[in-house]
């Protein structure tokens, strides 16, 4: 049986291999996303018990190899007793047979024997190959399994990472609005004073304040709740500081169309990759299983020595064994059949596993690029109506000066602008998270923060 050959995508190793980096200072200096996520990597608890899992798999591959060398075992025994067939043969291969005994009633005796042993199997049907190609099989899956483990870290740090960056987005427009309502609140006030305008006037504009301040604080604690998110990544403790750098997270581009998108994901998803793997090494059981048919071939050869004397032993012209043997099983009651049964129908079920999964990620690629188009047609909407919100207020907060236009008039147009602010700030960040999850869904994610790590 030929084994297909199969390399997976090789990660970054600058990412996956990271066990040790620099975690940022108690004075919180600034964090770019590139190395939160080599953060996360290196002390995210998944990731390394995925490594672990690699370790287990590895151990066992090298196990494998016993099946094809020798075994060499040392034994020593004594032997007390009166049974003439003992008696005879002990004596002959001590070379120390009396010349008159009676083989009926030779009485008691004592005999030590030591002795090595070796036991080489030369032909297993080739059982002991399929065994270590699976064994191998089970290693990438391990490291396929770990790859896609940290795939999903990054999803999440880099999504919590954009998550932190437009909570802070979002607290600097509440802050502007704050003081724009502020400065027409206390310039509302000198006109009340003087008798320039009503007083209802001032109070709905205190009521606007009051609003946009709770607006505030609403960002703020999501701010909060994104940073906890984040920190609980990165494995940091609750108190760590996390001040983001100035540099914004750029995504690699991405395939044009859904169908190309596809074509990399297949390619480049280690979920797909262990889902193949998977079902290779199921074959590879089930050929192994196939083959229990065949003989087995072994060669058996024993060195040692006997002597009667327990307590003065002396080695005397040693004997020597060498065999080669061949068995095999004419009944087993059915075992091996059974065993091939089973071994196909894992085959049948692996295969159709291998079906889902990738129709799982033909899903998620479509999903992914159609969230991505309505973000992007949402953000170009909501740039668009920040500007007319901000023509608009401008105009009208003239017109109110003026005295040509009402405060219901100028809190319209106010809460308009803070509105339209806040929506494509969120339009903004629905980009961003779609972009990366179009990344995670094709499998490019990891690779597309190492190159933007390379070239930082």
């Amino acid at each position: 049986m030929q084994r297909s050959a199969f390399v997976p995508p090789p990660a970054p190793a600058a990412l996956v291999q990271a066990r040790s980096v620099a975690e940022p200072s108690p004075s919180g200096e600034p964090l770019a996303v590139t190395d939160a996520v080599h953060l996360a990597i290196a002390r995210n608890p998944d990731v390394r018990a995925a490594a672990d899992r690699i370790a287990q798999a590895r151990a066992m591959l090298d196990g494998t190899t016993g099946a094809f060398l020798p075994r060499v075992a040392a034994e020593v025994s004594y032997l007390h007793g009166d049974a003439p067939s003992a008696f005879l043969f002990k004596r002959i291969d001590a070379r120390r047979l009396p010349p008159q005994v009676d083989f009926n009633d030779p009485g008691t005796f004592n005999n030590v024997e030591g002795g090595v042993g070796l036991q080489w199997n030369l032909w297993n049907g080739g059982r002991d190959v399929l065994a270590r190609w699976s064994a191998d099989t089970s290693v990438q899956s391990a490291a396929l399994a770990r790859e896609a483990t940290v795939n999903a870290l990054v999803m999440g740090v880099v999504d919590a990472f954009l998550g932190v960056r437009a909570a802070d987005e979002l607290v600097a427009a509440d802050d502007a609005s704050v003081r724009t309502v502020e400065a027409q609140v206390e310039e509302s006030r000198v006109k009340v004073e003087g008798g320039g305008a009503l007083r209802s006037d001032l109070l709905s504009l205190e009521v606007r304040l009051a609003e946009a301040r709770e607006q505030r604080f609403r960002s703020d604690t999501v701010g909060r709740l994104a940073r906890a998110a984040l920190r609980e990544l990165l494995a940091l403790p609750p108190d760590a500081p996390i001040r983001l750098a100035e540099s914004t997270y750029a995504a690699a581009a991405l395939p044009e169309t859904p169908a190309e998108a596809l074509a990399e994901a297949y390619r480049l998803r280690p979920e797909a990759a262990i889902t193949r793997r998977t079902v290779e090494r199921a074959r590879l059981d089930l050929a192994a299983a196939n083959r229990a048919y065949l003989p087995r071939l072994d060669l058996l050869s024993r060195f040692y020595a006997d002597n009667p004397n327990l307590f003065h032993y002396s080695q005397k012209d040693p004997n020597y064994t060498v065999a080669v043997a061949l068995s095999v099983d004419l009944f087993d009651g059915g075992t091996r059949a059974a065993a091939i049964e089973r071994a196909s129908a894992v085959v049948d079920e692996l295969t159709e596993a291998d079906r889902k999964s990738l129709l799982a990620i033909a899903h998620e690629v479509e999903v992914a690029y159609l969230h991505l188009g309505e973000a992007r047609a949402r953000l170009q909407v909501a740039g668009q109506a920040v500007g007319s919100a901000e023509e608009s207020l401008r105009l009208v907060a003239v017109q109110y000066r003026g005295g040509g236009a009402t405060v219901t008039r100028y809190l319209e147009a106010e809460g308009a602008q803070a509105r339209a602010r806040t929506t494509r700030i969120q339009a903004a960040l629905d980009v961003d998270r779609a972009t990366v999850e179009a990344q995670r869904a094709i499998g490019s994610l990891l690779g597309s923060v190492a190159s933007e790590s390379a070239e930082g």
